[in-house]
């Protein structure tokens, strides 16, 4: 299992996929289970989504740097992105 560095918490989404491989798991797993299979995988990305039925785990084997998606994120904020929607951005060690 990977080690993580930071995780960030951000109140918005990255609009769809947005070209990173994903997989989801069902709203009621916790996080910390969640967040177990996405550190399992390499995943950046947790969501958690204002409404739903699933949590996605996104970023999976992507080619997108860290760097790239925190930069997509700080500019949904202030877009028509920003919702209820919960985001944990993960940077790995």
């Amino acid at each position: 299992m990977g080690t993580i560095k930071t995780l960030s918490t951000y109140n918005t989404d990255v609009c769809n996929s947005w070209g990173m491989r994903q997989d989801t798991k069902p709203i009621t797993c916790t996080f910390e289970e969640v967040l177990k299979f996405a550190i399992s995988e390499k995943a950046k990305l947790i969501v958690k989504p204002s409404q739903g039925k699933f949590w996605y785990i996104k970023g999976i084997k992507t080619t997108k740097t860290y760097t790239e998606i925190k930069n997509q994120l700080d500019i949904n904020i202030t877009s028509k992105y920003k919702e209820n929607s919960k985001t944990w951005l993960l940077d790995y060690v």
